[in-house]
Formats: structure tokens, C-alpha cells, sequence
């Protein structure tokens, strides 16, 4: 029995620290009950649903529609009584990369519908190669993750697209002090390097910290886009 606590304690540290560069980095359900997960999914599918169905531009339509196609995979995976290998792995692998890659998506709405907001070249390139520059490498690593290196090597660089983003909504928000960009800005920061820590004091699982999380963003991106609507 000792020794199935100390592998649980074990288990459960190193998890943290794989969680810590995002809040879909690991799955995490085992101390969730399938009513909250399903729960927790629902209220993402709906808010990301209203998001979608009142979007114009095509940053913002891609953007909710992956956390609306996220939240159907893993509503299908909590209700079904053995989901395979399969649905498993595609769960996982959105729910690692959705977040990041939804709020890159928002900073290129935000552009769009202002042009002051555009963050001009860093050592020669624009936002949007340096955003697909880092979302390649970060896809690649992340499908070939076949080696401890390699596994190291994509956290590393999906930290590195999570402080990107930071950077941009930051930028974007003292153009003209907006409060909802920097809003998101700090969901960001606490989504991905502060609250993937609660699960080791309380009783709540990483995948629901996480999926409450890409709630939270959602709410929050609606806003920052009718920010811009409002000003332009």
C-alpha cells in the first residue's frame, strides 16, 4: 500500500509538470467524474457555439469553430461507455493544442479588424510568419513525438507560442488601453503558467481546471473582438 501511494504521489507530480507549459497537456481523468467533464464541455460547446454563429471574420469563425469541434470530440469521449484508442488520442492531442492555437487565431481577428493593432515585422518577418513558423515546428514536434528530446523539445516550443501570444495581446492592448486584450492576456498567463497548479491542493482534476479555462477564454475573446467592432 505504501508503495501505491508513493507511485500515486509520483504520478500525480509529474503530471503537473507536464501540464505546465498549457492546460491541455495531459488528460487527467481520473478523479473527474464523467458528470462534471460532460458538464464543463457542454457550457464550452455552447459559449464557443454563440461565438461561431455570430463571428464575421475568418480568424475568429476558425477559432471557435476549433474549440466547438473540441468540445463535441470530448463529449463523445465522456459519454461513451469505452471510447477507443483512438477518439483517446485525438482528445488528447486537441486538448493540448487547442487553447494555444485558439487564441492565436483571435490575435489575427484583432488585427484584422483594426489595422493600428498590426504588430509590424520582428527581425524582418510579420506576424503571421513568425505565428506559422512556430505552429509548424510545433505540429511537426508534436506528431513525431517518438523520444523524451523530442517530447521535451515540443513543450518547449508550444511554451514558446503560448508567450508569443501573450506578447501580441499585450501589444494589442496599449495601443488604446484595451481592457479586454489585456484581460486575455493575463487568462493566458494564469491558464498556462499558474492555474495547472491548483489540482495539486484541491480536489479538481488538470482537464477541468483546463476546460474551464478555454471557457473562460471564450468569454473573453467574444469581448476583445466587439472591443474592436465598438472602435471601428
Amino acid at each position: 500500500m505504501a508503495n501505491s501511494n508513493k507511485g500515486s504521489a509520483a504520478a500525480g507530480h509529474g503530471h503537473g509538470h507536464s501540464a505546465g507549459p498549457g492546460p491541455g497537456a495531459g488528460s487527467g481523468i481520473g478523479g473527474s467524474s464523467k458528470l462534471s467533464l460532460c458538464l464543463i464541455h457542454f457550457v464550452l460547446a455552447i459559449s464557443s457555439g454563440l461565438g461561431l454563429k455570430h463571428s464575421i471574420g475568418r480568424y475568429a469563425q476558425a477559432a471557435f469553430g476549433i474549440f466547438f469541434g473540441h468540445s463535441l470530440l470530448c463529449l463523445l469521449r465522456h459519454t461513451h461507455p469505452n471510447p477507443g484508442t483512438v477518439q483517446r488520442l485525438i482528445c488528447d492531442k486537441s486538448r493540448r493544442y487547442a487553447s494555444v492555437l485558439f487564441i492565436t487565431l483571435i490575435i489575427g481577428e484583432l488585427q484584422h479588424l483594426n489595422s493600428r493593432l498590426q504588430l509590424g515585422t520582428i527581425a524582418g518577418a510579420d506576424w503571421q510568419w513568425i505565428s506559422v513558423m512556430l505552429w509548424s515546428t510545433t505540429l511537426t514536434l508534436g506528431h513525431h513525438a517518438l523520444g523524451a528530446k523530442i517530447v521535451q523539445l515540443d513543450a518547449a516550443n508550444l511554451g514558446l507560442c503560448v508567450v508569443w501570444n501573450i506578447y501580441c495581446l499585450w501589444h494589442i492592448a496599449i495601443v488604446d488601453e484595451f481592457w479586454w486584450s489585456l484581460g486575455l492576456a493575463l487568462l493566458v498567463l494564469m491558464n498556462h503558467f499558474v492555474l495547472w497548479r491548483l489540482p495539486l491542493q484541491f480536489k479538481i482534476t488538470q482537464l477541468e481546471v483546463g476546460t474551464v479555462g478555454m471557457c473562460f477564454s471564450v468569454i473573453f475573446a467574444i469581448n476583445a473582438i466587439q472591443e474592436q467592432l465598438d472602435v471601428s
